[in-house]
């Protein structure tokens, strides 16, 4: 399964693309979906589509429980998680690390992604992803970091 596949976009940058799922479930708050419809500017001056980042990012994402080799030590990722680099998404995307910082904050906040920060190596977990299914595959798989959130402050029986 090839999963690491670039293109380049108006914005002239080369980003990954998503591949090897034939479905995704996705969940999204309107903070969120507001968020995504927004831009970023990079260094030179051009902007980037929020959306394009966010799924830079899914692109990254492990579909099955792995080991990754860490920057320090070995990684066990869950199905849903990626390791990331701020030094990587800097070169990759064109932005400072306060930009790169600030994106991943506002992620966090509208409730797209989780970002664990360590010395040994930084995670994120996709939680507004609620499963997949891997190409040619028949299982669907449920994405143990998916929140679900209750709109408008409805309790869970109320069929939300």
């Amino acid at each position: 399964m090839k999963r690491n596949t670039t293109t380049t976009n108006s914005e002239k940058y080369r980003f990954r693309t998503l591949t090897g799922y034939d479905e995704i479930v996705i969940h999204l708050s309107a903070s969120a979906g507001k968020w995504l419809a927004g831009t970023t500017r990079a260094n030179d001056g051009s902007y980037i589509s929020n959306s394009t980042l966010l799924w830079d990012l899914v692109s990254r994402m492990s579909l099955k429980a792995s080991v990754s080799k860490g920057f320090r030590h070995t990684l066990h990722l869950s199905p849903g998680m990626a390791q990331y680099s701020e030094l990587q998404l800097q070169a990759e995307w064109g932005m400072g690390r306060k930009v790169i910082r600030r994106l991943l904050a506002q992620m966090e906040k509208v409730g797209l992604i989780y970002v664990h920060r360590s010395t040994v190596v930084s995670t994120i977990a996709f939680s507004f992803i609620k499963g997949w299914r891997i190409s040619g595959k028949e299982e669907f798989v449920k994405n143990p970091d998916h929140i679900e959130y209750c709109p408008f402050g409805l309790e869970q029986e109320e069929g939300f």
